[in-house]
């Protein structure tokens, strides 16, 4: 269709097309009504057109510019020809369209209640948005929400974490506001009954910024809530993000993996994918090839393969992720596991010589395991494929101007920029037996805490105990372990004035001379045999991937939620040593104390006589035995109190049984 004869309009001249007006007008709007950009001039855009009767395309593109519009003509074809010359690439072939930024100025907005006809009211709204986004970046928001309600619309940021109350604008401005707002991010303004998600970007004083866009229709309007992404959180550094040094080497001790899956959990906004993306910077450096595959993709990342999440279009994340793995891809981004598909691909991947890395959303390290198992994935593969899980929060600094009391560089707040605070769970082999049994959360907790995970609380304690937050905060972000009563111990050589807790957790912040908890969770045996005379002690030597590699020991395991120390004894050498107990005696209890938990360990000493001539098969904690004489084993023993134990064996047990204390040592 050309334009009618009956209105005078000059021809399109496409030999001149502005740079300036292209930016102005993003492709999806030009395509969308079959126009093209010409030119700009003192507030005018210039737009080729086959329809200038199409007043739906005349208010779209000056909405979507801020500008008025003036038409000329051009035939149908024409317009096709220019429009791809224009915009080089169709849309079918730019799934993820990075649009030129729309320049934002920080401009004055005064609301027009006068009726005043001539007033410009779509180039007032325009400011209006313009100042909104130019305030919430400036104030260092991660996200600007609009909220309609019945006295007007409410403006709001999150800073650090927080919402903050900011304006309340009147209510007769909220349907312009919400469509330009929709144009920006190429929603659909005139679909007001369907929640939307779009994306946009904007250049804020000469700096490009990604934005998030989310509407929902609600009783009083729509809702908007416009996420800010910050470029450069794609480029943060582990250290950047506020990590404590004993985090540091644990996270990067996961990232040392060839294989295996990394899970980070926590809420939204907790830091994971900052987290995930500063991982991936670091393995980027050593030459590997990193694919990701993403719903949305919220930072660009230089130098690694992106791939963006179109459900509608059949690429989810389970197709995705099977076309990924024929890439050749060494490490691989899961943006979240959401179903059963997805976690099953990428476990599948990290058994297959990748390493995989994920979010999921949990409350702690532990959990992560359990929500897996819902998801329906099978517990033995779990064990096998799960090499850690980083749960983390974001706690708000204390302002280092004012210390805490509000000042106009906090904003009154108090606070002041935020840092991780994590549990960083390395997985160990009696953690994987857990998990291939199929153990509760709670014990794999234990488990975790045994190899040196401290609880999100204990991490955040840390914290304020340097006057870096509060404890008003750390409430906030974390849950305060519940104070548990203790359980009168059942053990004889405990002495009656020593008030034990079984398996305690209780972490407040501490008094001087005062311990956060005791708790009596392993055991240790040793293992011996008496022929004329003659000690022999089994001695075992710890393995490679291990907590202290390398160094030997006695037995040493945790009793299990609900177990006897005994029992626990009996099956920790049958798993260790594959041996069976002919006798088993008490001995003693020892103290040892944890300083990342901030626990005073008790550890519960039995000697167990077994036959030497049996053959010993050993678990995955250990690389190498020997039966060696007791003096050999005293030296060879590198924990001091083990060599005081066996001292106290050789005592108690020289005649090879408990002599006048048989009846009181004699466990089993």
């Amino acid at each position: 269709m050309t334009a009618s004869p009956a209105i005078d309009l000059p021809r399109a001249d496409f030999t001149r097309i502005d740079p300036r007006a292209v930016a102005l007008l993003a492709e999806r709007w030009a395509r969308r009504h079959k126009v093209v950009p010409l030119g700009v001039e003192r507030g005018v855009i210039i737009v080729a057109t086959a329809n200038p009767l199409d007043l739906d395309a005349e208010r779209a593109v000056g909405f979507a510019t801020g500008h008025r519009v003036r038409w000329e003509v051009a035939s149908v074809d024409e317009i096709a020809r220019q429009l791809d010359r224009v915009y080089p690439e169709a849309p079918t072939t730019r799934p993820d369209p990075i649009t030129p930024p729309v320049e934002v100025q920080h401009l004055g907005f005064i609301a027009d209640q006068t009726g005043d006809a001539t007033v410009d009211v779509g180039a007032s709204v325009i400011r209006l948005v313009d100042q909104l986004l130019a305030e919430a970046i400036s104030a260092g928001a991660s996200d600007l929400h609009l909220e309609p309600e019945e006295q007007g619309i409410a403006v709001r940021h999150r800073v650090d974490g927080v919402l903050r109350p900011v304006r309340t604008l009147p209510r007769h401005v909220a349907p312009s506001l919400v469509s330009r707002v929709k144009i920006l991010s190429g929603l659909d303004i005139a679909d007001r009954m369907r929640p939307q998600d779009g994306r946009a970007r904007v250049a804020v004083f000469g700096s490009v910024v990604d934005l998030r866009v989310s509407t929902l229709p609600v009783s009083h309007g729509e809702k908007i809530v416009v996420r800010v992404l910050d470029g450069s959180a794609g480029l943060r550094t582990l250290e950047s993000i506020g990590f404590d040094v004993d985090d540091l080497v644990r996270i990067r001790l996961l990232l040392e993996q060839r294989e295996g899956l990394i899970l980070v959990t926590g809420p939204t906004g907790s830091g994971k994918t900052t987290t995930l993306y500063a991982a991936l910077r670091e393995i980027q450096m050593r030459g590997v090839n990193v694919v990701t595959v993403e719903d949305p993709i919220e930072y660009r990342l230089p130098g690694i393969v992106q791939v963006q999440i179109h459900e509608r279009a059949g690429l989810t994340f389970g197709a995705a992720l099977r076309s990924i793995v024929r890439q050749d891809p060494d490490v691989i981004l899961v943006g979240e596991i959401r179903d059963k598909e997805t976690a099953e691909i990428a476990i599948q991947a990290s058994l297959t010589g990748h390493l995989v890395l994920s979010t999921l959303h949990t409350n702690d390290a532990a959990s992560a395991v359990t929500r897996l198992i819902d998801i329906g994935v099978a517990s033995y593969q779990i064990a096998t494929a799960v090499k850690g899980v980083v749960a983390q929060r974001l706690v708000r600094r204390v302002c280092p101007d004012c210390a805490g009391i509000g000042c106009d560089g906090c904003d009154g707040a108090g606070y002041r920029g935020r840092r991780a605070i994590a549990e960083i769970l390395v997985t160990s082999p009696e953690f994987e037996r857990r998990v291939a049994a199929g153990a509760s959360t709670e014990s794999l907790a234990e488990a975790a805490r045994a190899s040196g995970c401290i609880s999100l609380w204990e991490s955040g304690l840390s914290l304020v105990r340097k006057g870096e937050t509060t404890m008003e905060e750390l409430r906030r972000i974390a849950a305060e372990p519940a104070a548990q009563v203790a359980e009168p111990s059942p053990l004889a050589l405990v002495p009656p004035t020593l008030e034990v807790q079984r398996a305690s957790r209780e972490h407040t912040p501490p008094v001087a001379g005062a311990m956060a908890s005791v708790n009596v969770g392993t055991v240790d045996v040793y293992c011996v045999s008496l022929d004329a005379g003659a000690w022999r002690v089994l001695v075992l030597q710890r393995s490679a991937e291990t907590r202290c590699p390398g160094a030997w020991e006695t037995v040493h395991g945790r009793i299990e939620p609900g177990e006897e120390p005994e029992d626990a004894a009996v099956r920790e050498v049958a798993e260790e040593t594959g041996l069976a107990i002919d006798r088993l005696y008490n001995v003693t209890v020892q103290p040892f104390y944890l300083h990342k938990s901030r626990t005073v360990e008790m550890a519960v000493v039995f000697a167990a006589f077994v036959d030497p001539t049996k053959p010993v098969t050993l678990g995955s904690e250990h690389q190498a035995y020997e039966w060696l004489s007791a003096e050999d084993a005293l030296e060879r023993f590198f924990w001091p109190r083990e060599r005081e134990a066996l001292q106290h064996v050789m005592h108690l047990y020289r005649t090879g049984d408990g002599g006048a204390a048989e009846d009181v040592l004699r466990v089993k």
